[in-house]
């Protein structure tokens, strides 16, 4: 029987990672992810992986104190760790002290040849299937998982809405991370992207002088949650300066599906986290009704794409 073994990926590159743990997991090996090097240094010691495919440059300090921290350890001192990185190897050479289980591959390299690089570190001899040539023998940061900033990649993010044809008009606010809102690592923690998303919806329906409590005290409708989804693609720490972008992704008879993107001001604008929740619409009786006509107007001009800008 084949023993499993364990890959930390450590980088702050989604669409290079995406494709690649997809396809070291269809050749048989289980992967780890982490975004920066405290997430890193935490899983290193907690899953306990028999090799580290490590970036230099990250948040959180680069990869190079990361390294010396596993050596210095005694559980992580032994673990294969390969430098994948825009470096050259005489420039990470110069910043990183090598040894007999540390090894450097310069980007972009095609999934197959780090395939064969693992396979060949780890003593195994893995093949993805054929099917799964997904994330493409090519450099890894071109498969198929096209980069978040692409629009056709989002619509398949969010399947339950029909791709308009037009982009939507959105409305966006900026909040600061709070101590309350991040985890133990200092990120934010995974849950409250949706307490973002929440704001957002709150903040549209707002601009467009609809409140939510007139909604339910006024008239009687409420927007009950039916679907709720998110993708992760960069972390965002304490004191971090968010903007929520947040439009209509489709709006039924009786429904109503918003999008949300929350990017960061202090990564440059990097996209952070996706979101999209369904709603279906109910009268007091938790009977659902169609939306009001004159409610529907004011809803319409947000429907549609994301804003070009979002990712």
């Amino acid at each position: 029987m084949t023993t499993t073994r364990t890959i930390l990926i450590v980088d702050d590159d989604q669409t290079l990672v995406a494709p690649l743990k997809d396809g070291l997991e269809s050749a048989g090996y289980r992967v780890a992810v982490a975004f920066d090097t405290a997430q890193g240094l935490l899983l290193a010691h907690q899953a306990h992986p028999d090799m580290i495919i490590l970036d230099f440059y990250m948040p959180g300090g680069d990869g190079g104190s990361l390294y010396d921290r596993l050596r210095a350890a005694p559980d992580t001192a032994s673990i294969p760790v390969v430098f994948s990185t825009g470096l050259t190897v005489e420039e990470l050479r110069a910043k990183v002290k090598p040894s007999a289980r540390t090894f450097f591959l310069k980007k972009p390299v095609g999934f197959n040849g780090l395939l064969a690089i693992v396979n060949q570190v780890l003593g195994e001899d893995r093949r993805a299937p054929a099917a799964s040539s997904a994330p493409a023998p090519a450099a890894p940061a071109p498969a198929p998982r096209a980069p978040v900033t692409a629009p056709a990649a989002s619509r398949h993010d969010v399947p339950a809405a029909a791709p308009p044809q037009r982009p939507a008009r959105f409305h966006e606010f900026d909040v600061r991370v709070t101590y309350a809102d991040t985890d133990k690592l200092g990120i934010i923690y995974y849950a409250n992207y949706l307490k973002y998303f929440e704001q957002g919806r709150t903040e549209l329906l707002r601009a467009m002088g609809v409140r939510y409590r007139d909604l339910e005290i006024q008239r009687k409708l409420f927007l009950p949650a039916v679907e709720a989804r998110c993708r992760y693609f960069a972390p965002s720490r304490y004191d971090d300066m968010l903007t929520v972008r947040t439009w209509i992704a489709e709006l039924g008879r009786a429904s109503v599906s918003f999008e949300c993107d929350v990017v960061d001001k202090d990564l440059g604008g990097r996209l952070c986290a996706r979101g999209f929740s369904r709603h279906a619409v109910v009268n007091d009786l938790w009977r659902t009704t169609r939306i009001p006509e004159d409610l529907r107007v004011l809803l319409t001009p947000f429907v549609g794409r994301g804003p070009s800008g979002a990712a």
